[in-house]
């Protein structure tokens, strides 16, 4: 068991490494696809197909089928939260000292400012303000860094505001994403299909047992609270942690044992997604 759980762990990392290298710019691509189809109904335009439309409706549909598996294995900024956190445990544990956690009921309380933010955005485009606040986007000096470009001071604000999310990132595992990220809010709003969703039978938990909801990057207390069942990444550390194995995929199917062909199967079909919707 303690292999398969290696394996699947290191399954994920390559699959995180693999598409922050060959595909970082998915997350400003899907929501460039927001922005415009808010600004072309703002300006009476027929919405007419392009890559960030198509992009956005690829990763909505793949969202609903299996879960935020972009979320948990894809997205750049993801990534690299998860690199800061996990740089920022081993700087830790070298200097033998630890930083302020962020309590679980005020984090997921805080969960809430990335819908304050999606409806804030929108209304800046539907208000065709977006000029106006040119040069202060993280992701727009996030992209410009990855191609080795340096922002100047025009871009002083969006500097800023990616220095605090890099800083949060340390404090907090997965703090853009669970806080910040208005593109995870558009995921969360997402049914997801069934057989997608995480489950767990209580009945044989250990009592007093929370090791899923304290190991959860987002928080997430899988069947107590379905209404933030959104916000679940599907990184499946709540598998990896459970003593009893009693966390499975699906409404009363249980496919222990399977979950590494299924990341492969989601794998398989996400990249074929994305070379189609490239196409088009």
């Amino acid at each position: 068991m303690t292999q398969k759980r290696e394996i699947r762990r290191l399954t994920r990392q390559i699959i995180q490494i693999t598409f922050f290298l060959w595909m970082p710019a998915l997350y400003t691509s899907a929501f460039s696809g927001v922005r415009y189809v808010i600004e072309r109904i703002r300006e009476g335009e027929p919405i007419e197909k392009n890559a960030f439309l198509v992009m956005l409706i690829a990763l909505c549909g793949f969202t609903i089928l299996f879960g935020r598996f972009f979320c948990g294995y894809v997205c750049a900024f993801g990534t690299l939260g998860d690199g800061m956190f996990a740089l920022s445990q081993w700087v830790q544990k070298k200097v033998k000292k630890k930083l302020p956690k962020i309590p679980e009921e005020i984090g997921r309380r805080l969960q809430k400012i990335k819908y304050i933010l999606l409806i804030v955005l929108m209304l800046i485009y539907a208000l065709g303000f977006t000029k106006k606040f040119q040069g202060t986007s993280p992701w727009e000096v996030f992209s410009m860094l990855y191609t080795g470009k340096i922002p100047d001071l025009k871009y002083f604000i969006g500097w800023t505001f990616l220095v605090v999310i890099l800083i949060g990132m340390c404090f907090k595992e997965r703090f853009f994403c669970q806080y910040l990220c208005p593109m995870g809010a558009i995921f969360a709003w997402l049914p997801v299909l069934p057989f997608s969703v995480l489950d767990r039978d209580r009945s044989q938990c250990i009592p007093r047992c929370h090791a899923c909801e304290i190991k959860c990057p987002a928080d997430c207390q899988i069947k107590r609270d379905q209404k933030d069942g959104g916000e679940c990444i599907h990184c499946l550390q709540c598998m990896d942690v459970c003593p009893k194995q009693n966390i499975h995929l699906g409404s009363g199917k249980k496919v222990q044992g399977n979950e590494l062909p299924l990341v492969i199967l989601k794998l398989v079909l996400f990249i074929g997604i994305c070379i189609f919707a490239e196409s088009l």
